[in-house]
């Protein structure tokens, strides 16, 4: 996830859920539904995805679900609300090179839809208190279960192996690739050509645009000067200064599925760590399928039947 976020939310909670989820030492989960489970969500004007879920059991939350997160990170004032008992540092770095280093707490339970984390440890960060935020769930808590950004219906899907099929089936797949880090944070990858250059990038549903590494800007032939190039200076959400080159590429596409495009794609050029970073811009009017346990992406239109 890049940028200052702002965001106006008016969500109902949802109702609960017939679904049993049984969780493994490590917090992972072991789930069997006999039906799909969709939760509706509603996107700020940055297009992120916000959904309810629950904190300790009884605090409603609205989170934003961010695959670029690496890590579930909460408001510190909802930690300490939630009387979170220390639990270490992680260390990381955001796309920008940023170290950061997030202190971890862990809370007695954390539940998005079916699926409720005991004992979940969870990151602290400061900056959520500032912009009134509750907190951002990252991919790193459906390792073992299939999950779905439906943009075309905005509900997030906790896919059964009945829909998953049916989207393998009807959709197109790619391989993921990830950035684990000790079994606390997990970015997922796949690979894209960008206009006409292959790139391994990162799924980020916290960014909207893509953004891309500035070492493209020679292959693509792209000036950092050019008529077409506005130059941007500000800062990080960790407060480094940053400059971004903003354009637009004729096409961004999936590699495994170039069909899977988006043309006239609203581009950012900037010093980041990896190739490239794609936002949710990418998957508007698609489905977004991330099956973490079978290493696959899957690219879909339709909302499968149970």
């Amino acid at each position: 996830m890049r940028g200052t976020i702002f965001v106006g939310v008016c969500l109902a909670m949802i109702s609960s859920l017939a679904c049993t989820a049984l969780w493994a030492t490590r917090g992972e989960a072991r789930l069997s539904f006999p039906k799909a489970v969709s939760l509706p969500f509603i996107a700020n004007s940055d297009e992120m995805v916000i959904v309810a879920a629950t904190a300790g059991g009884d605090t409603p939350l609205h989170v934003i679900l961010d695959t670029g997160a690496g890590l579930d990170i909460l408001a510190p004032s909802l930690i300490e609300k939630l009387q979170g008992k220390p639990a270490g540092q992680f260390t990381g770095q955001r796309m920008t090179g940023e170290r950061i280093d997030v202190p971890l707490f862990t809370i007695s339970e954390l539940a998005i839809g079916p699926i409720a984390r005991k004992d979940a440890v969870v990151g602290s960060f400061d900056a959520l208190d500032k912009m009134h935020l509750d907190g951002i769930i990252a991919v790193n808590d459906f390792r073992e279960q299939a999950v779905t950004f439906d943009f075309v219906n905005r509900v997030f899907v906790f896919e059964t192996a009945k829909t998953l099929a049916r989207r393998r089936a009807e959709g197109k797949s790619a391989p993921i690739q990830f950035d684990d880090q000790r079994g606390i944070s997990l970015d997922v990858f796949a690979k894209f050509l960008i206009g006409n250059q292959p790139g391994q990038c990162e799924i980020d549903t916290g960014s909207q645009n893509a953004t891309v590494s500035m070492r493209y800007l020679a292959p693509l032939g792209i000036e950092k000067d050019g008529k077409n190039v506005r130059k941007h200076e500000s800062a990080t959400i960790a407060g480094a200064p940053e400059i971004r080159y903003n354009t637009r590429l004729p096409e961004i596409s999936l590699a495994a599925g170039p069909e899977i495009r988006v043309r006239d794609a609203s581009t950012s050029f900037s010093n980041i760590i990896y190739d490239c970073n794609i936002g949710s811009e990418f998957w508007k009017d698609r489905a977004l399928t991330i099956d973490i346990a079978h290493r696959e992406l899957i690219a879909s239109s339709s909302l499968p039947s149970n």
